[in-house]
């Protein structure tokens, strides 16, 4: 059928969980395996991006990250105040439909050689400022919780973003990174492979120990080894085990998804998840539209955009631990995020082909 993989592996959890054929009763180890997935994916797309340019359009897209990230929230205000959602519903919703899919986007631009052209460096650059506010947005969210946030716990993320921030600068400046023995490597599979993960893992782990993202410590080991063409072993060295490993975070997703529950609310869900696909286009396409790209660039980059990503997931499932939202919330959010991320390659499809309808009248 021509779609993306990740929506086979969504269903495979969904066919494979308690409420179909009950193979798989929890998913709590496949899901700690699909975050390994997640990781090799982002080291990956940092070791494809073109270093320079983005560091060159970096403030492009941290503008247009923040600016949509407060359009989402004041239109969830609004949403909210209409509805008297409480001011933590509020947050929450917001924080999920500022967040997109870099597993699927990343990923399609890669596919259709577009993550280097000036549009797809940008949409990168929004999408890795947006996995970096995944940080406050998670700190908030335990404030929300528990009243307050450990001082050693703000400082250690301050000091963790200084550090990623002078070691990118630095990787930009020089080429900052190289291994040893290249020729020993090359000859030798079993190596490559264990250098490799030592590099995308070890990088993780630092990130994470500051209280970062692991994800995002993986794209700048990514990014600074992309830029030592004595690397490109890496591709065909790792390559299976992150389609291996990224197709459990997906079958994650599926099991958690009660199929009777969606059912039950199918019209709520489905016109949510519209709602979003299209809230989500127009504001990443004003923001794009904003920052000097044409009308067709940014309706196509809001395309992009317009799926609920990830990382989404990992708030709303924090949220729940944490009480600060009820079941029914908690399954309707995880139901829109999957139908988002479903339709994410559709709706593109979809924007496309009126954009060029659209042209072609104007012609």
């Amino acid at each position: 059928m021509k779609q993306p993989y990740f929506i086979a592996y969504m269903l495979s959890g969904v066919l494979l969980g308690p409420e179909v054929l009950g193979i798989i009763g929890t998913g709590e180890a496949i899901e700690q395996l699909g975050e390994l997935g997640i990781i090799l994916l982002m080291f990956f797309i940092g070791a494809e991006i073109n270093l320079p340019s983005l560091a060159k359009n970096f403030m492009k897209p941290l503008l247009a990250a923040l600016t949509q990230l407060l359009l989402s929230l004041g239109l969830m205000w609004g949403i909210g105040y209409y509805l008297n959602w409480s001011y933590t519903t509020i947050m929450l919703t917001g924080s999920i439909i500022s967040l997109s899919s870099s597993a699927i986007i990343f990923q399609y631009l890669s596919r259709n050689g577009e993550i280097n052209s000036s549009l797809g460096l940008i949409t990168c650059g929004v999408l890795l400022i947006q996995d970096i506010l995944i940080v406050p947005m998670m700190l908030t969210l335990n404030f929300m919780a528990r009243g307050s946030v450990e001082p050693s716990e703000l400082i250690k993320v301050s000091l963790g973003a200084l550090v990623i921030v002078v070691f990118l600068r630095a990787a930009f400046m020089k080429n900052l990174f190289r291994i040893p023995f290249t020729k020993d490597i090359l000859a030798d599979h079993d190596l490559q492979v264990f250098i490799g993960f030592a590099l995308c893992f070890g990088m993780a782990w630092i990130t994470h120990w500051f209280g970062l993202s692991a994800a995002f410590g993986a794209f700048t080991a990514g990014i600074v080894i992309g830029q030592d063409k004595a690397t490109r072993w890496l591709d065909r060295s790792l390559v299976p085990f992150r389609v291996f490993f990224l197709a459990f975070f997906f079958i994650s997703i599926g099991l958690q998804i009660q199929l009777a529950f969606i059912i039950e609310n199918i019209n709520t869900i489905l016109f949510m998840a519209l709602s979003v696909l299209v809230i989500n286009s127009l504001i990443n396409a004003i923001v794009f539209r904003a920052t000097g790209h044409s009308w067709r660039d940014s309706v196509y980059a809001g395309a992009l955009l317009s799926q609920i990503g990830e990382f989404s997931f990992v708030l709303m499932t924090m949220a729940f631990d944490l009480k600060l939202v009820g079941s029914y919330i908690y399954q309707v959010t995880l139901a829109i995020i999957a139908l988002t991320m479903i339709f994410a390659t559709i709706w593109i499809a979809i924007i496309q082909n009126v954009e060029i309808r659209v042209l072609i009248k104007r012609e």
